[in-house]
């Protein structure tokens, strides 16, 4: 419910973005799915069903699969990695992983925004810092 209603209103803001402006429209709040398997996927979407964020920052959820170890997940805002883990098919803690990944992405944005409102350099772009 929640996705669709994400998508809704980025239809939304498309539909009333001016003509005239060349580039790409930014929706911030955005949670990007770049997840390929069906642990990835669960992963995924017991994040977002929980994630209840006012942030204006996007996110990407990640995931590289190996049939040996399992899946590695990341959580990152821009170029900024927030958080890091292995998934195993078998969901072992699958439920205290997801919960800590919202803790500590949540923690991971209130610093950087911290971090940019303190250190914040106008001859830099906000990528060279």
């Amino acid at each position: 419910m929640k996705r669709s209603l994400c998508w809704l209103a980025a239809a939304n803001l498309l539909l009333l973005a001016p003509s005239s402006q060349a580039g790409e429209v930014e929706i911030p709040g955005i949670v990007a799915d770049h997840t390929v398997s069906s642990v990835g996927h669960d992963f995924y979407r017991a994040f977002t069903d929980k994630w209840a964020s006012s942030t204006r920052e996007n996110l990407s959820i990640n995931e590289r699969p190996s049939a040996r170890w399992g899946s590695w997940i990341t959580i990152t805002v821009n170029q900024d990695v927030m958080f890091q883990t292995f998934l195993f098919p078998i969901k072992r803690e699958f439920d205290k992983t997801v919960d800590a990944a919202l803790q500590i992405t949540q923690e991971g944005i209130n610093k950087r925004q911290i971090d940019q409102t303190l250190l914040k350099t106008d001859d830099l772009a906000h990528d060279e810092f």
